[in-house]
């Protein structure tokens, strides 16, 4: 990603692109990638809802140097058709497209270059089709029903389902995994209405003390866990009710919520603190990377150096509190996006 000069920048983006009605007032904001990270990147991809049409009824490229969009996919009939996942980067782009007709609806997964400026089809099925970049391997990942791919050098190459590292969400419990730098697989695990958060490496499990007393019995993990050197650090949101202890990151009412933590485990020894608490449902953590948390507190973006305490302001947001943002890092750039109006309206350079 091309690294600009300023230290703190924070650039304001207004563009309208329709209406989404898919989110109401009242939802919590939420992270939809960690950061700061090592992406290289200067592309933030959205849905946008064409005029009269479902919501995730096009796609488009948001270019974080030149704050413009750029059109991916605009559904031609924007009342049986939408966008349901995607992945991109600089030069290429792929999503899937569903549908919807009388007997099955058809899923195809499209490939876009952005230099020839061609798109192709790469896949078509009737069953589930999905593609994203897995956060355990940092791969672009296709999942269908009866087998998963990744895509390497425009191609898709079967995994074998018994190398597959996966993270596991179910009504039981959850599992987030991730592999440390030296291999090993460190599995954070908790159990839907238990107290008890664990950690397990090599078959060998530690309770996560520093979460015993937090009273997450109805909390569930996310996906936001890095690795940093012998420690797993990321987000735990502590719940009054999830869906099964899973919280969708996208459908999570306030008074459902109690607060965040950010958790350091050390999976060697299994020992583990508590980084930062926010205490209350009204500060939310957003980002986490060397020993800095970004914080949404008061409508500003405060970045909290969590060995001394200190706080700097990063950006004051302008926005209608009733709408639900989501939080994005490209590299160091975070980007705010307005889920219910589809449109960027800040793209902050924090480093």
């Amino acid at each position: 990603m091309l690294k600009k000069s300023l230290s703190i920048m924070c650039l304001m983006a207004f563009v309208l692109v329709g209406c989404n009605r898919l989110y109401t007032s009242g939802y919590v904001h939420y992270i939809h990638d960690l950061g700061p990270n090592d992406i290289e990147c200067n592309s933030f991809y959205h849905y946008i809802r064409v005029e009269k049409g479902l919501n995730q009824s096009g796609l488009q490229r948001y270019d974080l140097i030149t704050e413009k969009d750029q059109d991916i996919f605009i559904s031609e009939d924007p009342d049986n058709q939408k966008v349901t996942s995607y992945w991109g980067d600089d030069d290429e782009v792929y999503y899937v497209v569903i549908t919807y007709q009388e007997g099955d609806d058809e899923k195809v997964l499209y490939h876009y270059d952005l230099h020839s400026e061609t798109c192709e089809a790469m896949m078509t099925t009737e069953g589930y089709l999905d593609v994203s970049r897995d956060v355990v391997t940092n791969k672009v990942k296709v999942i269908t029903d009866e087998q998963n791919y990744f895509i390497e050098d425009g191609e898709l190459q079967q995994i074998d389902p018994s190398d597959e590292i996966v993270n596991e969400f179910s009504s039981a419990g959850s599992i987030v995994r991730r592999i440390a730098d030296d291999g090993t697989i460190v599995e954070i695990n908790k159990q839907y209405k238990e107290n008890e958060f664990t950690i397990n490496v090599d078959g060998i499990s530690h309770e996560i003390t520093a979460l015993s007393n937090c009273g997450g019995e109805k909390s569930g993990l996310s996906n936001f866990f890095v690795v940093e050197d012998d420690k797993v650090i990321g987000i735990v949101q502590i719940a009054k009710n999830g869906r099964n202890g899973i919280i969708p990151c996208n459908i999570l009412r306030y008074d459902d919520l109690k607060k965040e933590i950010l958790v350091s485990i050390n999976y060697k020894t299994g020992e583990s603190e508590i980084l930062y608490d926010t205490q209350k449902n009204s500060i939310r953590i957003i980002g986490y990377s060397n020993g800095k948390a970004y914080l949404l507190k008061s409508g500003k973006i405060i970045c909290i150096n969590l060995s001394d305490g200190s706080e700097k302001e990063i950006c004051s947001l302008s926005y209608k509190e009733d709408k639900q943002l989501s939080f994005s890092w490209v590299g160091s750039n975070l980007v705010v996006f307005d889920e219910y109006n589809l449109q960027v309206i800040a793209n902050i350079q924090t480093k």
